[in-house]
């Protein structure tokens, strides 16, 4: 089972490049191949929407993500520096931002 989380962060406080909508991506430390392949998609999925990519670029789902988000030509945003554009991700300081977790 996969445990990849994906999630909606608020963009209203931010930039007008993310106005768009921005997904959050995180997932284990060791992912599967099929976490993997589900992050690939995922991501795919909503680059093609026009979505803009957040993740960790220094765990693996997070650096498949960023490559997955370059390829895609979208923006790409480390989730340290979402609360820097006006966003909020769990363990940085809140804006006024806020999200809702995919299922």
């Amino acid at each position: 089972m996969s445990e990849m989380r994906v999630f909606i962060i608020d963009t209203r406080n931010m930039g007008p490049e993310l106005q768009g909508g921005l997904i959050g991506v995180s997932g284990s430390s060791a992912p599967s191949a099929e976490e993997k392949r589900d992050c690939v998609i995922t991501v795919a999925r909503y680059a093609n929407d026009g979505w803009a990519i957040a993740a960790d670029p220094r765990s693996p789902i997070g650096r498949l993500a960023a490559i997955t988000a370059e390829t895609a030509a979208v923006p790409f945003v480390a989730l340290e520096r979402v609360a820097e554009y006006g966003g909020h991700v769990p363990g940085i300081p809140l804006t006024e931002a806020h999200l809702v977790e995919l299922d």
